[in-house]
């Protein structure tokens, strides 16, 4: 008894330690993040301009990988008014910091990401709202590092995350009206 009750101590231990790391792991990614935001070359209103020429952007965002600032945008590839079943859903990114933006073009296959991307695809097609137009709104908050569509307590909402400083700040608006949304 005493040694399974040691047993357990020592588990629960365990597991809040490595929580801990995953948390301060988590931290430390996102104040990574704010930091390399900074060295961005291209905007997110530049890379959606871009992608915009053949394909409709629903999603816009930095992020680290393997340390270096990359920027990615969701593309509906035949457009708002075709259904998202008989659509096909991309991903362009490519190094943020680079003076021309390259991206490299994925063509979503895996169940995770085609659900994810029929969903902004969805939200965006029910909208006269532009993500550069709420970009624009956002702005207002400092720069915008991520925007894309999402339920929120039941209402259709554009999720925008701003960096001002070292803070990071997540502002939703109204999907229909790009009204912030309270609380």
């Amino acid at each position: 008894m005493k040694r399974n009750l040691m047993f357990a101590v020592a588990f629960a231990a365990a597991i809040l330690a490595s929580s801990s790391r995953t948390l301060l792991s988590a931290e430390q990614s996102d104040q990574a993040l704010i930091k390399a935001i900074g060295g961005a070359k291209i905007s997110l209103l530049q890379g959606i301009a871009q992608v915009a020429k053949t394909e409709v952007p629903t999603d816009a965002k930095y992020e680290l990988e393997d340390g270096k600032l990359m920027l990615s945008i969701y593309t509906s590839a035949k457009g708002l008014d075709t259904a998202a079943e008989d659509n096909s859903f991309n991903e362009y990114g490519g190094d943020a910091t680079a003076t021309d933006w390259a991206p490299n073009k994925e063509v979503f296959t895996d169940l995770k990401h085609i659900a994810r991307s029929a969903q902004y695809h969805t939200l965006q097609s029910m909208t006269k709202m532009t993500l550069p137009a709420i970009i624009q709104k956002g702005s207002a908050q400092g720069t915008v590092f991520s925007v894309k569509e999402k339920i929120r307590n039941g209402k259709p909402v554009f999720e925008v995350m701003t960096v001002q400083g070292n803070t990071a700040k997540t502002t939703f608006y109204d999907l229909m009206t790009g009204e912030p949304v309270p609380g």
